[in-house]
């Protein structure tokens, strides 16, 4: 009888046990790579995204883009890089936030003060849904409207481009470092009037904190895995017309 109780005892302590124990955890897909190819699974579509704020990098969860007065008189002052070049590296910039549906900002000085001409054209209507802000400050954070629009996006990380680099793009950027904002300018987007007052508006910032990158930066960290599908197609067009300079329609 008492070996009967035990062995029940036994059997009961067992299968409690195996209740208690956890359900198996599904895990990630190890890859490994075997003679320099590696191996996915079916439908393999990248490491998942990172939350906004565990992200060192800008991503499309993390990111906003503010774009400061790309207006035709400003930048015909513009000496420190060609025009068609900061052109096309500012168009990449504006058709990657709208692939991946990041804020945009855009801001020109003056329109409704003194008539000045707007933002230029083949810029703005890359990006019809961006918020605008007129201005008539020199400092867009001197604006509140200019704040508001920029505390709205729920962002931290702001790409930033100005014409002129030492001026409307230097005071902003700084400011908005202070603020705690981290503040990213793509060097070959901006300009200034000598490449000396260029050099030191970009060493004022940095000074302050500001990153500075390459526009080609941007489409690379948004995208950051080449399993991701959603994208892909169309921020390799921008890579190969923008960057490279190739047909879009071409091979890669």
């Amino acid at each position: 009888m008492n070996a009967l109780l035990a062995s029940l005892g036994l059997a009961l302590a067992a299968t409690t046990m195996l209740a208690a124990a956890p359900a198996a955890v599904a895990t990630e897909p190890q890859i490994k790579t075997v003679n320099g190819v590696a191996s996915y699974p079916e439908g393999y579509q990248g490491r998942p995204q990172r939350t906004a704020d565990e992200d060192p990098f800008l991503s499309p969860l993390n990111s906003a883009l503010i774009l400061i007065d790309y207006q035709p008189p400003i930048l015909q002052g513009v000496k420190s890089i060609d025009h068609d070049e900061l052109i096309n590296n500012t168009t990449g910039l504006i058709k990657t936030a709208v692939i991946y549906d990041i804020p945009i900002i855009f801001s020109h000085v003056a329109v409704g003060l003194n008539g000045y001409d707007p933002m230029i054209e083949e810029l703005r209507k890359l990006a019809p849904d961006a918020v605008f802000v007129d201005r008539t400050n020199v400092n867009a954070w001197e604006e509140p409207e200019f704040v508001a629009a920029v505390e709205a996006t729920g962002r931290n990380k702001l790409i930033m481009g100005g014409l002129w680099t030492d001026v409307c793009l230097a005071y902003p950027a700084i400011e908005a470092e202070k603020a705690g904002y981290e503040v990213y300018v793509p060097e070959d987007a901006v300009g200034s009037i000598t490449q000396k007052s260029h050099e030191n508006g970009m060493r004022r910032m940095i000074a302050a904190g500001v990153e500075p990158i390459t526009w080609n930066v941007v489409p690379a960290e948004l995208q950051r895995d080449h399993a991701r599908p959603d994208k892909l197609a169309e921020v390799t067009r921008v890579f190969m017309e923008h960057l490279f300079k190739v047909d879009p329609d071409t091979t890669w």
